[in-house]
């Protein structure tokens, strides 16, 4: 346990650091991208968003069902 602890803080110091030195450049196409999105009716301010969901309670079971823990190494 204490091994998998170590290895987990030290993922997280070398993420932290990627992070650091990481720069995103927004390009004009993905601001236009942005935009058009943005201008879509269904996400105006005001729209009725109360049909948005992840899906019913027996899809999310069946697809974590689907699924079966991978193999320590």
């Amino acid at each position: 346990m204490a091994g998998d602890l170590e290895r987990v803080l030290r993922g997280l110091e070398e993420a932290q650091e990627f992070a650091r030195t990481y720069r995103f450049e927004i390009t004009d196409d993905y601001r236009a991208l942005i935009e058009r999105v943005e201008a879509m009716p269904r996400n105006r301010p005001g729209a009725d968003k109360s049909a948005a969901s992840l899906g019913s309670y027996a899809e999310m079971k069946a697809l974590f069902d689907a699924f079966s823990p991978a193999p320590r190494p």
